[in-house]
């Protein structure tokens, strides 16, 4: 059963926690707005650490963004924060049904940022 763990102005994260795996569906936006406090649930919650004796240690971490609309930036850089603490503590990160939505404005936003570096240039 998924319990909604946060939910912040333009995103709400659930978490369906087994034994030794998490899934997280987030649903709205992960930008500058939101991506620190979905960092530091997501680390917070779910990178491996001792849960006790006899209760597995979540070592398989699934983050499904079907339903965000938006990535901006920072969200981006929360991701790759979030599977760099993974991978440090040896689990398993996986981002499932990153949209095309979501994923066609975050490329847009950079490769706008970069013309206008290149136009800058020419000026």
């Amino acid at each position: 059963m998924a319990t909604l763990a946060y939910s912040f102005t333009n995103l709400k994260l659930s978490m369906d926690e087994k034994p030794e795996e998490i899934i997280i569906r987030c649903d709205g936006s992960i930008a500058a707005d939101s991506a620190d406090m979905f960092q530091r649930e997501v680390c917070g919650r779910t990178i491996p650490m001792s849960r006790g004796k006899g209760i597995p240690v979540i070592n398989r971490i699934v983050i499904d963004l079907s339903n965000v609309t938006d990535i901006d930036d920072a969200g981006l850089a929360a991701l790759l924060d979030i599977w760099k603490a993974g991978q440090r503590k040896g689990c398993s990160l996986e981002i499932i049904n990153f949209g095309p939505q979501a994923f066609r404005s975050a490329l847009l936003r950079r490769l706008s940022q970069a013309f206008r570096r290149m136009l800058a240039l020419f000026d």
